[in-house]
């Protein structure tokens, strides 16, 4: 795993693109409400962030896929999140941001349905480049976090918002905790990798 520094803002902005087009190739919770170009800014605000606090990496120097995570209480403080929340009515469109909140709307998120568990692996973001897809790389990018899982004993959380996807993340190791039906029909599912002997 690579650290990906904030100061490269030229590299961070390659990233946020990256995301934007792994993301906006399938159906899910951002591909309905905004367009690529929104999505660039969108991810180039939100993993600036994530690289400030050094929870950004690239797969190896080839950069096929990245990830961000980070322990739950080593993680991002507080108030990153209502800085991103400001800048992102700064930088997106109005009706962009409303159909965000839309879309997810009747959706509780894993960091508050975990809020009483001890500490966890947070997975906030994962993408493989279109080129690199299908060839394992998942398996590759969630190696980290899942070996960090079992160094302290602890599980590997996150979101994902398509079965499609959900099944991925079962193919590498991981179990749907909680499906939720969201008020728009569209699923929402948390995942989970247990270190052994913790396993339900």
């Amino acid at each position: 795993m690579i650290l990906i520094d904030h100061r490269d803002h030229e590299h961070v902005k390659s990233v946020a693109a990256a995301f934007a087009e792994s993301f906006l190739s399938q159906y899910g919770s951002l591909s309905s409400c905004m367009n690529y170009e929104e999505a660039c800014i969108y991810f180039e605000l939100t993993l600036y962030e994530y690289a400030r606090a050094k929870n950004l990496y690239a797969l190896s120097e080839k950069e096929e896929g990245y990830i961000v995570y980070y322990r739950k209480d080593k993680g991002m403080p507080w108030y990153r999140d209502l800085l991103l929340f400001v800048r992102y009515f700064r930088h997106i469109r109005i009706e962009t941001m409303q159909k965000m909140m839309l879309v997810r709307r009747g959706w509780t998120d894993y960091t508050i349905a975990h809020l009483n568990t001890p500490d966890y692996v947070d997975v906030s973001l994962v993408a493989v480049k279109k080129e690199y897809q299908g060839k394992g790389y998942l398996r590759k990018l969630m190696a980290a976090p899942f070996a960090l899982a079992d160094e302290l004993g602890i599980p590997c959380i996150l979101d994902t918002d398509a079965e499609h996807k959900a099944i991925r993340y079962e193919s590498v190791g991981m179990r749907v905790e909680r499906d939720q039906l969201l008020d728009n029909g569209m699923h929402f599912y948390t995942m989970i990798y247990e270190p052994e002997g913790k396993k339900k």
